[in-house]
């Protein structure tokens, strides 16, 4: 009894040696990996909208750490003159940086502009996706960005990569398909960092005072597993001592797995309702892409074999970008939660309201043709143009509708039905339009 009771002890506290260790591992090492892009050891260069056909003019001074470039946005014949900096991370497009392993960029810059509304800048981490890319085509290099305002002298914030959208653009342009519409960063040949689209004309500074792109050394994933193969296999350990030498303690170690599969249950509930607010926009509470991409699949097999239908109704709203302008992104985020939330009291239990960027979603109405998904629509933009919105006193939309021929992707309904939205907003915006396939 004696030698069983000193081998268990030894065990227990191997087991609590080696969990102590590995936590302060964890701790030292977890979070300490970085990947500085700084211009003593990449290349930065700048680019100014002379490419395209502008005017405007760059110039970029270099220190071992930091970056400034100087920017005359000028008027021409291209309509949106831009300055940036291109950092090359590779010296082949095709073999990028994988930054998969990092977990969130820092970007620490400052932004000065003619006026307070040209105070955004626009960052890209640009991806190598072999079945989109095309030599001839630098554009065809995936665009992972974000846009924001980093102020002056306001220090850096850290971003994670889950705050990066790829451009819907982008994504229409080049006929991507649904399974790899989202960020990725494993194949990364450079970065830009950019004036916004929208910019005023005249002189513009843009300081990249630091980016780092920071990970763990040891993911939670993996540490988490460790300890529960230690955890494991003490456990085994321990039961065929009892088995020998303990059998008074069994109901003991009963209480002890039932407090175990309690905590398994907890954890599993937790993990389930984890999984469901994955499936949920953040802002908005709508369904985001990976919440119906498989019931997609399934509605788009049931039209190709002509037992069902499928309209999409592809709606924005107007003017969102100057709403944000004049009345802040607080009031915009509550217009989008507003907006989510009168646009699903007029669509049927069956539909799925998703946010697909920005202030763009899409309906899809599961069994309905393209009559009444027209119906549905009108029925969606009239609700919008009469509701009292009490921030800003008038909001409206425009909508595409479309539906989904058998020989359709649907990549390419939703593509017409963009079309038919882009129709609208040419056509006076707060209204339907309509797209029509000619088999």
């Amino acid at each position: 009894m004696r030698t069983l009771n000193l081998t268990r002890n030894k065990v227990i506290l191997f087991i609590i040696i080696i969990n102590i260790l590995l936590t302060s591992l964890y701790v030292i090492l977890g979070k300490q990996k970085a990947l500085v892009i700084s211009p003593d050891h990449f290349q930065y260069v700048a680019h100014t909208d002379q490419v395209v056909g502008g005017k405007s003019t760059a110039k970029l001074v270099l220190s071992e750490q930091s970056a400034i470039l100087d920017c005359e946005l000028r008027l021409s014949v291209y309509p949106w003159p831009y300055c940036e900096i291109t950092i090359t991370l590779s010296d082949e497009i095709t073999k990028g940086l994988d930054l998969s392993e990092y977990q969130s960029v820092y970007l620490d810059l400052d932004y000065q502009g003619p006026d307070e509304g040209a105070q955004r800048v626009r960052v890209y981490i640009r991806n190598f996706e072999p079945n989109v890319y095309n030599p001839k085509d630098d554009n065809t290099l995936k665009y992972n960005g974000i846009e924001y305002k980093p102020g002056y002298g306001k220090g850096g914030r850290e971003v994670g990569f889950d705050k990066f959208q790829v451009l819907t653009w982008w994504l229409f342009d080049y006929h991507v398909e649904l399974e790899n519409s989202g960020v990725n960063v494993n194949n990364v040949p450079m970065i830009q960092i950019a004036s916004d689209s929208g910019s005023t004309l005249g002189h513009h500074q843009i300081r990249v005072n630091s980016i780092i792109f920071k990970g763990n050394y040891i993911q939670p994933v993996w540490f988490a597993a460790s300890l529960l193969f230690i955890w494991v296999f003490a456990a085994i350990i321990y039961l065929l001592l009892q088995l020998i030498g303990y059998r008074k303690r069994v109901n003991k170690m009963e209480k002890h797995t039932k407090h175990l599969d309690k905590l398994n249950e907890t954890l599993a509930n937790k993990y389930s309702q984890a999984a469901q607010i994955a499936l949920k926009d953040e802002l908005t509470g709508a369904s985001n892409r990976h919440a119906i991409r498989e019931w997609l699949d399934k509605m788009a097999r049931k039209v190709r074999w002509k037992i069902s239908s499928l309209s999409i109704i592809y709606l924005d709203i107007d003017h969102f970008k100057a709403v944000n302008d004049h009345f802040g992104h607080q009031v915009g985020d509550h217009i989008l939660r507003e907006f989510v939330e009168l646009v699903g009291s007029q669509l049927r239990e069956g539909d799925h309201l998703v946010r697909w960027g920005g202030e763009e979603f899409i309906i899809f109405c599961p069994d309905v043709t393209l009559d009444v998904a027209i119906n549905i629509a009108e029925r969606v933009c009239k609700a919008i143009e009469v509701h009292q919105w009490q921030e800003v006193g008038s909001v409206t939309c425009s909508l595409g509708v479309a539906e989904m021929s058998p020989s359709e992707r649907i990549t390419e309904v939703i593509a017409r039905a963009d079309e038919a939205l882009y129709n609208a907003k040419n056509n006076g915006r707060n209204r339907v339009e309509v797209s029509i396939k000619l088999d």
